[in-house]
């Protein structure tokens, strides 16, 4: 299941499209990084530019954007 869909208007790079599908398939950020094989750290940084990037503070408003 994919939630941000082929033309990405917001200009995500192909690491926070993933990394945002995860998340709002409701998946933490242990389990992100897990599945990614990153670290934590790293899934917090490309979630924040996620953030930054669609102008969302939350997961809420995050789904809002990319539905």
């Amino acid at each position: 299941m994919e939630i941000i869909m082929a033309s990405n208007p917001i200009k995500l790079s192909k690491r926070e499209i993933e990394v945002c599908n995860l998340l709002l398939m409701g998946n933490c950020t242990n389990k992100i990084a897990e599945l990614l094989n990153i670290k934590c750290n790293t899934v917090s940084t490309i979630k924040k530019s996620i953030f930054n990037k669609t102008n969302t503070s939350n997961l809420i408003e995050l789904y809002e954007v990319c539905k």
